[in-house]
């Protein structure tokens, strides 16, 4: 496992914990909901310094009490001011899974003009289609948000890891599922809730139509075993042309923790833009 530097930096005077290792071109990972930057300890790419940092109201970063914080242009504003100063202005690439890879379209849609050589998307959506969709969401979330609030973090925990979308996950060594459990459990409840508020998929447009004028050429990556984000891969990312689809046989909705070494090397042969023979591109 990787051994990541940890350092604290100051955005508009909130913290951001990043953690960092490798040499080389820059690479920043932002993890999902409920996550911390540690879900990237095993991602090791040559040639690449990775930064994976805590979003904002998980792990050490920041969790302010206010809900505008939370909210999508000033996440983002954040992003940018941060990325900034890490890398002063030079080329950088971007990956996100599921909460993360939503903010990183939406980074990259918000600011066309930032250098991101490569963006690298796994298991996150375009958005719900409808505005009844996302007021359906909104409901949910904020029923999610004052359950957690009443029953804590742990609570939460158990209810998450019990989603369909993780059933995968209980195929996991004992170990790494108890390391993903204490993740969950040691979000602040607060922070969760305003983050649901904030940037659940409720509050974020449908950009679907906009994939096509990402400026950077996309990575999607999914497990196959995730029939919602294989859908979503197949129908919403893969008729653009300038985006790569590629399923990971075997995994569900966490590609990344559930086959690290497959996940790694398809990252390494994207960015070394070489032809990726270990598994196909989607037709």
């Amino acid at each position: 496992m990787t051994k990541f530097r940890e350092e604290i930096i100051e955005i508009k005077g909130r913290a951001y914990a990043v953690r960092r290792h490798g040499a080389g071109k820059i690479l920043f990972a932002l993890h999902g909901f409920s996550e911390t930057s540690a879900t990237w300890d095993a991602l090791d790419l040559a040639g690449y310094e990775i930064f994976a940092i805590d979003l904002l109201g998980h792990g050490k970063s920041e969790k302010p009490v206010d809900l505008a914080a939370y909210q999508l242009e000033n996440i983002l504003t954040d992003l940018a001011l941060l990325f900034s100063k890490l890398t002063k202005n030079k080329p950088f690439s971007l990956l996100g899974y599921s909460m993360g890879g939503r903010l990183a379209l939406r980074f990259c849609l918000a600011f066309p003009d930032a250098p991101v050589e490569h963006l690298l998307v796994e298991s996150a959506g375009a958005g719900l289609k409808t505005e009844e969709e996302r007021a359906s969401r909104r409901i949910a979330d904020e029923k999610l948000a004052r359950n957690i609030l009443a029953n804590g973090s742990g609570w939460f925990a158990d209810f998450w890891g019990q989603l369909s979308l993780f059933e995968s996950q209980k195929a996991l060594p004992q170990a790494v599922q108890e390391r993903i459990w204490q993740r969950r459990a040691n979000n602040v409840p607060l922070a969760l809730a305003q983050t649901l508020r904030g940037t659940g998929q409720g509050e974020l447009a449908d950009i679907s139509n906009k994939i096509k004028t990402l400026k950077p050429n996309l990575l999607y990556l999914y497990g196959e075993l995730d029939h919602k984000y294989s859908q979503i891969a197949k129908e919403i990312f893969a008729p653009n042309p300038s985006v790569t689809v590629i399923g990971l046989p075997a995994c569900g909705h966490n590609a990344h923790l559930e086959n690290p070494q497959l996940y790694q090397q398809i990252l390494q042969n994207y960015l070394a833009e070489s032809v990726c023979d270990i598994i196909k591109k989607d037709d």
